[in-house]
């Protein structure tokens, strides 16, 4: 039996309107939308989009990166969970293995396109490169998806509709079939502990790897940074874990009330809070070793360049450093503020910042790049312009997220009836 479930609503006059419908529709509309672009791209290639050789990466990898991201909230619950048995966040976790889930399918989507021969995505498990950090990022993340799958599978069969749909008895192969499958499921239940253990392992590796593909990068100016394997890691449970608390104040305080208590939500605003700040002093730190205790001549002109056509620094300063103090430090003190709207608030800012974290690594090499020439290097000023293309099939990732994050929240009861 599925908890009770209050579902948003509209009231206009004695009116009360069920928004769910019209919302699923919108975001059908954009995912179809999104079909045209993706149907684009793999009818004529890359040369569809504003990418060149010069710029390579371009929004799919900056959208592929942050959703990567917003789903760091998994392998940090699997732990608090399954390996340090803090039964009282096991309904949260359970939605952190959704966003999980949800980022890294995201993420797959938009490499699929970004890849420019889709065909080929099976080529790094075969063909391996062990001496290649995105080959391990890649072999990582295709893991570490298939773990979600496991951990994600328990989750989803929770509902009734697996058990009393009267297929199941009139179709004797389907109840068979469904027999099997909770049999596996709940071996995959059991098998947690040993999930948390790989997911957590691929996870530290491959978020550390994205952020070493730059640290790696010598001579390569403002992309040469050797504590970006740290901000990756950290800035993936910041975002990650603020987002978890967004979504679950909404799934379990709004939909499902008393299902999960306050006292545990703000944990985990403390948890987003904490990870949040002690990010934000490496970040400080950082830049002060690279400005401040030192000088690169590189980096100061590709900053310079980069100040010139955007807010680089602007958005370091302020959305990177300043409103992650503030932010980090209203989480912290969650179970003081005690107010939902304002910790909600405050956890967007560690989301945003996490975001402009991969999008400034990406964009900032790229767009302001060093030649390769060894004795008189110059500062090289790029463009790149999204293409509507490019814009449809971000879109279509994006709707994918949401309807499917939406579908969660509306049926999934995410609290299971048996004992396991």
């Amino acid at each position: 039996m599925i908890n009770n479930i209050r579902y948003p609503s509209l009231r206009l006059g004695k009116v009360s309107i069920d928004l769910f419908p019209y919302w699923i529709g919108l975001l059908i509309a954009g995912f179809l939308f999104g079909l045209v672009g993706a149907f684009v791209v793999l009818r004529d290639g890359l040369q569809v989009t504003g990418l060149s050789n010069a710029v390579p990466w371009g929004l799919w990898i900056s959208i592929d990166l942050s959703s990567i991201s917003m789903g760091g909230s998994a392998f940090v619950f699997g732990v608090i969970v399954y390996l340090l048995r803090i039964k009282r966040f096991e309904v949260i976790g359970k939605l952190a293995v959704l966003l999980g889930f949800l980022g890294y399918s995201t993420a797959g989507m938009v490499l699929l396109f970004d890849l420019g021969q889709p065909l080929r995505f099976w080529h790094p498990i075969v063909f391996w490169q062990p001496h290649s950090l995105l080959w391990e990022v890649t072999m990582c993340v295709v893991l570490y998806l298939n773990v979600l799958i496991a951990e994600v599978l328990p989750i989803v069969l929770e509902h009734p509709i697996f058990k009393t749909h009267p297929w199941l008895t009139r179709f004797k192969f389907l109840g068979t079939l469904m027999k099997w499958v909770y049999a596996f499921s709940n071996w995959l239940h059991k098998a947690g502990p040993v999930l948390a253990i790989a997911g957590l392992s691929l996870s530290l590796l491959h978020q550390a790897s994205l952020g070493a593909t730059y640290s790696v990068l010598a001579g390569r100016g403002i992309w040469f940074n050797q504590s970006a394997p740290v901000q990756f890691v950290f800035s993936a449970m910041s975002g990650g874990i603020a987002l978890l608390f967004i979504t679950g104040v909404f799934v379990f305080r709004v939909m499902r009330p008393g299902l999960v208590s306050d006292s545990a939500l703000y944990d985990v605003a403390r948890l987003a809070g904490g990870i949040t700040l002690l990010l934000t002093y490496l970040r400080v730190w950082d830049w002060a070793v690279t400005n401040y205790y030192s000088f690169d001549r590189e980096i100061f002109l590709q900053t310079q360049i980069l100040d010139t056509i955007a807010p680089y620094s602007l958005t370091f300063w302020l959305g990177q450093a300043l409103l992650p103090v503030i932010a980090g430090s209203i989480l912290l003190a969650a179970k003081s503020v005690k107010n939902f709207r304002y910790l909600m608030a405050a956890a967007v800012i560690p989301i945003i910042a996490a975001i402009i974290t991969r999008w400034n690594y990406n964009f900032a090499g790229l767009i302001a790049s060093i030649s390769y020439d060894p004795f008189t290097p110059n500062i090289v000023l790029n463009s790149y312009t999204p293409t509507w293309v490019e814009f449809a099939v971000g879109t279509m990732v994006i709707c994918y997220w949401m309807l499917a994050f939406s579908l969660a929240a509306r049926f999934l009861p995410f609290k299971s009836n048996e004992h396991h």
